[in-house]
């Protein structure tokens, strides 16, 4: 559907782009804004979205400027709209694919505004792309890959999102982490669904049987999942296991979530944020998936090791669509263990693997 020839990124001065509201998209966005930079080195490139999501990619050498958004609301668009005036930008590209993402640029009266024609937004744009079609599984990753290549003609070749901490980022860590010693393994047990969260009693019992491999276990979560987290802990420390620290309620905060990230041995996580953090950290991760079919994220050439709640699903079929065949809390203790136990044998230049 792309009407007009590709766009020249590099006749603008700034190019202001509408991120993804969820962190794991936001990271998924990276390789794709790495390519832009790469092909328009003075190009200014402005980011606004979710803070939350938005703030992750801090540092980052192709980045010009982060500005966290709300467009939530009835004014929301309204909000989003004037922030992306003010930003001087000559044009922006949504990234985001929402009806509200569309208002907001049509408020900014930013021209070319560049997006996938969809949720009935194709009028907004001056330059609506046809999004590819989604009929089967396909990551997330090359999915903003194809926006960015048909919108202006380049190529997004390195498709691993890749990411830093800051000097400012490295000290937060250090005081989170301040008395912690030996391996660190992470254990990210909440999600934004529950049904995407392996049960705390197998984390529990898995931080049990984790004995010497780990000096310490390390528990991520937000403000909102203190409970589980103080479940948890209480249900793995003791017996011969690792010492089990709560990161929440040691002051977690997004200052100190990659660098937090960044001194793991292993990430254990559901599918969620972090697990998109820490491979773009570099991070190597254990990621266990229920009813959501994991090549909606595969991230090619992750030092990762997926698990999957029905690994005998046939390819053709959708986890998504079989909910109670690929339940999450099928996957054994048993497993998850061998997993962190490889994980943590191997070197880290060794290549991805998925099981």
């Amino acid at each position: 559907m792309m009407t007009k020839p590709p766009v020249d990124p590099s006749q603008f001065r700034r190019l202001a782009i509408m991120m993804p509201n969820w962190l794991g998209d936001a990271v998924m966005a990276e390789p794709s804004i790495r390519a832009i930079h790469l092909a328009a080195p003075s190009l200014e490139l402005s980011l606004f979205g979710k803070k939350s999501a938005v703030s992750m990619l801090e540092g980052h050498p192709a980045i010009s400027s982060i500005a966290g958004i709300d467009d939530k609301g009835f004014f929301g668009p309204l909000a989003c709209g004037q922030a992306l005036r003010a930003a001087d930008a000559d044009a922006v590209l949504l990234l985001r694919g929402s009806f509200r993402s569309g208002l907001g640029g049509v408020i900014s009266r930013i021209r070319p505004r560049i997006g996938f024609a969809r949720d009935g937004r194709r009028v907004m744009l001056t330059h609506p792309i046809r999004p590819p079609a989604r009929t089967k599984p396909c990551p997330t990753v090359d999915f903003y890959a194809t926006l960015v290549e048909s919108a202006f003609g380049i190529t997004v070749g390195d498709r691993l999102p890749r990411l830093t901490t800051t000097p400012n980022e490295h000290e937060a860590a250090s005081q989170l982490l301040d008395g912690v010693s030996g391996p660190i393994v992470g254990f990210v047990p909440g999600g934004s669904k529950l049904m995407k969260r392996w049960p705390a009693d197998r984390f529990a019992e898995l931080a049990r049987r984790l004995g010497s491999m780990a000096g310490t276990v390390a528990l991520f979560g937000g403000p909102d999942e203190r409970d589980l987290l103080l479940e948890l802990k209480q249900k793995a420390n003791g017996g011969d296991g690792p010492r089990v620290i709560d990161l929440a309620a040691r002051g977690l905060s997004l200052e100190s979530l990659r660098g937090a990230i960044e001194r793991c041995s292993v990430l254990v996580t559901n599918d969620t944020g972090p697990r998109h953090l820490a491979v773009a950290l570099g991070i190597p991760t254990v990621a266990l998936f229920g009813p959501t079919d994991h090549r909606w994220t595969t991230l090619r050439g992750a030092r990762e090791r997926i698990l999957l709640g029905e690994p005998f699903l046939p390819e053709e079929q959708v986890a998504d669509r079989f909910p109670k065949m690929c339940r999450v809390d099928r996957i054994p203790v048993s497993d998850v263990l061998f997993a962190v136990r490889d994980t943590l044998l191997k070197p880290r230049d060794s290549e991805s693997v998925s099981s």
